[in-house]
């Protein structure tokens, strides 16, 4: 594929594993087809060139594996402000979830650096046939089949409580060089997640108070160093017997009231939130969802929506999805009756700015102010009126 003059990101956002004291979740899921996309617009203070030389020998040398710190921090913080924000508990940060995390990073890094897969599901580390060298036991930081088996062979007592696992992987390139910092794109994947519905719900899980994360960049294998680099996220989360049974009040929605700098636009997530209308992502992304919850009721259901852009005074058109025409039923991700997501439907808006002009869609606009506004009926008796103003960040298409 030739490259244009512009930078060019791809992030993928894999299934997210959830896990209950009594087993572990999982579907396996193909993974999904890496877009080639423009990065956001980010001012040049917020940026700055990473061009490292990892050493895989000399990491596979420690049983952890690296760790950027620094950009495991925003991500956390990205997280723990977004569950604030809207009324959840805060993260703590959990050493030993970092650890777990980070071993499993690495061990997705490894593959990446060393081989080009042709199928493969960052949430596991089974054996790959054409690249048994690099998976499974052959990987120098395997720790285990899934999540399930990495929280046991840790002895990490909080898994009876509830965990789960959240992935981001990004591809960068760069015709001049200039790579972007782990921060950088740290801040970037998780802004991403919170914009997935079936990762976003996991991430804003109630009784979910501890976390780790691990951030490690690596060099794509059989691509030019100088130009391309890739970026791994990788989160845990888990209860703890304290709040394995917290819970919300009310109407419970991300975003929320005041939540801003979200992204704009949808690009991709596994499993597909909108694979009930055929829609492909790729092309024809959404804007950022919004994610309901009602805890105490047995159903919900949504009506009268209205998604109102505040400074140019129109409706965005919407769709919902909710348990009524969910694509997942019977499966790992069904979604429960009482949560529902609103997506907004973009493809008439013209968000694109100036440095996305060869794309049609880019989801809502940019730096702008949307008035959400809904009815929920629970349990077929009461109707609460719910609505509340949240702002985009920078127009993105990653």
């Amino acid at each position: 594929m030739s490259h244009t003059s512009h930078d060019n990101v791809a992030t993928i956002l894999f299934l997210t594993v959830l896990l209950t004291a009594c087993n572990g979740g999982g579907e396996d899921a193909d993974k999904t087809p890496a877009p080639r996309v423009k990065p956001p617009i980010i001012e040049s203070s917020d940026t700055s060139i990473d061009q490292s030389n990892d050493n895989l020998d000399d990491q596979a040398a420690n049983s952890i594996g690296s760790n950027d710190t620094n950009a495991a921090l925003i991500a956390n913080n990205a997280f723990s402000l977004a569950r604030t924000s809207c009324g959840l508990n805060g993260l703590s940060a959990d050493t030993a979830l970092e650890d777990i995390a980070t071993q499993h990073a690495n061990y997705i890094k490894y593959v990446f650096a060393n081989s080009i897969p042709t199928v493969f599901n960052a949430h596991y580390e089974n054996e790959i046939a054409d690249i048994a060298n690099v998976t499974n036991t052959n990987n120098p930081f395997f720790s285990g089949l899934d999540l399930g088996a990495r929280l046991s062979n840790a002895d990490y007592a909080n898994a009876r409580f509830g965990a789960a696992e959240n992935i981001a992987q990004s591809m960068y390139y760069s015709s001049a060089g200039k790579l972007f910092s782990s921060e950088v794109m740290s801040n970037s994947m998780a802004k991403s997640l919170l914009a997935a519905p079936y990762h976003l719900r996991s991430l804003m899980l109630p009784s979910l108070y501890l976390t780790g994360t691990s951030i490690v960049t690596y060099k794509p294998h059989n691509k030019d160093a100088t130009n391309n680099q890739g970026y791994i996220l990788v989160n845990n989360s888990a209860a703890t017997q304290a709040t394995k049974n917290e819970t919300v009040k009310g109407v419970f929605t991300y975003p929320c009231q005041g939540v801003t700098d979200t992204v704009t636009a949808l690009y991709n997530e596994t499993p597909d939130p909108v694979k009930h209308t055929g829609r492909d992502l790729q092309n024809d992304p959404i804007g950022q969802p919004i994610y309901i919850s009602v805890p105490s009721a047995r159903t919900i259901t949504i009506s009268n929506v209205t998604f109102y852009d505040v400074g140019r005074n129109i409706n965005v058109p919407i769709e919902l999805l909710d348990y009524r025409q969910d694509p997942y039923k019977d499966t790992v991700n069904e979604l429960p009756a009482n949560e529902a997501f609103i997506l907004p439907i973009t493809d008439d808006l013209k968000s694109c700015e100036a440095f996305y002009s060869n794309n049609k869609n880019c989801g809502l606009y940019g730096n702008s102010e949307y008035r959400v506004s809904f009815d929920v009926l629970v349990d077929n008796k009461t109707i609460e009126r719910k609505s509340f103003v949240f702002k985009t960040g920078a127009v993105n298409e990653a």
